[in-house]
């Protein structure tokens, strides 16, 4: 019983760690921010030079939060990146599969369209208190082809069986 209770609340506190790093202050230090939030899922450096950490709560969380660091290392920012906001910065045939990366961080996942030549990645996200799949999708020229978000009523609040 004592170690269901002490895996749950590890597991919570880890759920819990990347959302402690919103408050953490600009300058913020890359260790203390690793202390605070934990290891990223992903790391990259994006197109203008900053070092970006990925915290995704998938498969079934909807946010990805980022730490964005300047290129001293300090903390730039801390953001949730799934928002319906940085979607609308996706426009097909312009925007591109290293840009999305970079905006949301990695998938939940990806993946080759049958009888299309398209790779799709799923974004699992929360719009409006609704859960949708965020689905863009890519040509093998690395152009997003398609984006739109995907509704599933089945996690609608009164849907039946639920």
């Amino acid at each position: 019983m004592k170690l269901a209770i002490l895996a749950s609340l590890t597991f919570l506190t880890a759920c819990a760690m990347p959302f402690a790093g919103r408050n953490l202050p600009q300058g913020t230090s890359m260790a203390e921010v690793e202390s605070t939030m934990g290891k990223p899922g992903e790391t990259l450096v994006d197109a203008a030079g900053y070092t970006v950490w990925f915290y995704p709560s998938g498969p079934n969380g909807r946010t990805t939060y980022a730490a964005r660091f300047m290129p001293d290392g300090r903390l730039l920012n801390v953001e949730q990146r799934l928002t319906k906001e940085n979607m609308a910065r996706v426009v097909p045939g312009t925007a591109t599969q290293q840009q999305v990366h970079e905006l949301f961080g990695p998938p939940w996942m990806a993946y080759p369209l049958p009888f299309k030549p398209l790779t799709e990645w799923d974004y699992r996200v929360l719009v409006d208190n609704r859960y949708f799949d965020y689905l863009v999708r890519f040509s093998d020229d690395g152009v997003v082809r398609e984006a739109y978000l995907l509704h599933d009523p089945i996690y609608d609040v009164g849907a039946k069986g639920n």
